[in-house]
Formats: C-alpha cells, structure tokens, sequence
C-alpha cells in the first residue's frame, strides 16, 4: 500500500540517525537531507593527534553512512506497505543486466570533499566506505570550534559531489530524460 509521495518525503525528509566513534568521544548526527551536525565530547577534541582523529572519525563516517542508508531504505519500504520480504523479493526482481551494471559502478563510484582551509579531506567509495584525512598540525592549531565547520564543509562537498556523480551515473545506466550530449560534455571520458 503506498501512502503518499508527500508522506514518504516528508519521512525521508525529516529521519536522522546518529553515530558514536569506537571510542565514544565523538557524535555524528545525518538528517535526511544530509546535513551534519558533529559533536565531541567535553575536552576530548584536544586529547586527539591529526592520525588519531582521522581513525576515529573514518570509523565514526562509515557506521553513521550504513545507519542512514538502511533507515533510508527502512522509510521507503515502510511506505510502499511492504513486508522484509517482499521487499527483497521487489530488489531481486529488478536485477537485469542494466541493474547490475549500474551496481558495479556505484560501488566503485568515489566522490572526494575538501573542507575551505584544506585541512579536512573526506572520500567515500561507494555506498558506504568512508575515508578521512586530517592536515598534518590540524587538531594542535585548530579550535574545535573551527574544525567542526571544516569537517561539516568537507561533509557537504563530498554530498555534492555525490549527488552529481550519481545524477550521472543514473542518466548513463536509466533513461531519465538526460541528452546523451549533456553526458558526453559532462564526462568527456
């Protein structure tokens, strides 16, 4: 049973999900529409060293990126009124061989996000694998304050290049009503 468009985006709209590093010192919380709120832990941030941090919060990325795509995926079927396994069934089903290629490339798919000073760099690949470099100096010279905007930066740059890349992907593997032009001017490769 589908309930509405509006319902279904105003669910997707409004979900979060929240994740805590290993160590418990840092909270990362995704709302649909992808914004980022990161938090640490009082006087955590300045007991970190640039490696330390990045460990954590590439952990903290990928749990929190898993947590959101299945609560994601959760909403959606919740609201086409399907069991787990007419779901899967419905997911199956749609695996032609234009749905595998499609998945072959998705799951290479890398997107990079860069924070404005260059001391975050953000990569995900695929769906799901995070990977977080921090400046060599960054959590020694950098208030928390500051490093927070520059990973939630980073966060929105690497959504960005994302949602263009997937664009792309979608219009090259479905027909979306993209001029095969437009993809060609777009990745000259």
């Amino acid at each position: 049973m589908w309930h509405s468009e509006a319902d279904l985006g105003e669910r997707l709209r409004t979900m979060s999900v929240t994740g805590t590093s290993p160590d418990g010192a840092v909270q990362a919380t995704v709302t649909g529409e992808n914004r980022l709120t990161l938090r640490f832990r009082p006087r955590t941030y300045e007991w970190y060293d640039d490696g330390g941090l990045a460990r954590q919060l590439t952990a903290l990325g990928t749990g929190t990126w898993v947590a959101w795509t299945r609560r994601r995926a959760e909403i959606t079927r919740l609201a086409l009124g399907q069991s787990h396994g007419e779901a899967e069934q419905n997911r199956r089903h749609a695996d032609d061989a234009r749905t595998r290629r499609f998945t072959d490339r998705l799951r290479d798919l890398e997107c990079v996000g860069v924070s404005p000073r260059r001391s975050v760099h953000l990569r995900l690949t695929g769906a799901t694998r995070w990977q977080v470099e921090i400046a060599a100096g960054t959590v020694r010279d950098m208030p928390e304050r500051v490093f927070v905007e520059e990973a939630v930066a980073a966060f929105d740059a690497v959504i960005g290049d994302r949602s263009a890349k997937l664009a792309l992907l979608r219009a090259e593997h479905f027909d979306i009503g993209v001029p095969r032009s437009w993809l060609r001017h777009a990745d000259p490769s």
